[in-house]
């Protein structure tokens, strides 16, 4: 009767076992992986904390100034108010236009200098974004790496292959910090103004 050999059988009996083992864990140990999670690498640099920073701080102060204006609208409104028994019908009513179109304006620019503002800080965080790629490259080159894989992609890893913590490191010293932003610089241009116009003269 025939004898029929497994393949690790065979390879035993041809004394090959010791070879392809070694072969193989060669083979693994040549094709070195890294992980970096992407998330906390945008999230944790010092640049995105310093992004964070401006725009709560920003936010805070065109939140007092639009409530600043508010409170000087209030305050024309009650003297309109108060003026509406001493003007003439045409006089009062002119007013009441320009206050009208004042508090529409002013609507428009709170709103326009928020956009502004969160335009400004999605082109700082884009320009992080575009930083990471270069240099992640540069990390796989230096470490003789073949590929880094994002670790918020993955469903299981060795903690040992992760190195963002060293990527986020590298990324604070070597990419340039973000632009200073400025809430004026960031004002929309503030439309005609008669009142104030003739307040101003």
């Amino acid at each position: 009767m025939a004898v029929r050999w497994s393949r690790r059988q065979a390879l035993f009996a041809l004394g090959l076992t010791t070879v392809v083992q070694p072969v193989s864990v060669a083979l693994a140990q040549s094709a070195l992986i890294l992980a970096v999670s992407r998330k906390r690498v945008l999230r944790d640099t010092s640049h995105a904390r310093l992004l964070n920073q401006a725009e709560t701080e920003l936010t805070a102060e065109l939140q007092s100034r639009v409530d600043a204006v508010k409170a000087e609208l209030n305050a024309e409104e009650q003297e309109l108010a108060r003026l509406r028994g001493t003007l003439d019908r045409s006089d009062f009513a002119r007013r009441v236009a320009e206050f009208d179109e004042r508090v529409r304006n002013e609507r428009r620019m709170a709103q326009q200098h928020a956009k502004n503002l969160q335009s400004a800080l999605r082109a700082e965080r884009l320009k992080l974004v575009e930083a990471l790629t270069p240099l992640l490259e540069a990390v796989r080159v230096d470490s003789g790496a073949q590929i880094i894989v994002n670790t918020d992609q993955l469903l299981a890893a060795d903690p040992a292959i992760d190195v963002t913590a060293q990527v986020i490191e590298r990324f604070n010293a070597e990419v340039p910090p973000p632009s200073i932003l400025n809430l004026d610089a960031l004002a929309p241009e503030r439309p005609f103004d008669p009142a104030l116009d003739e307040a101003q003269q």
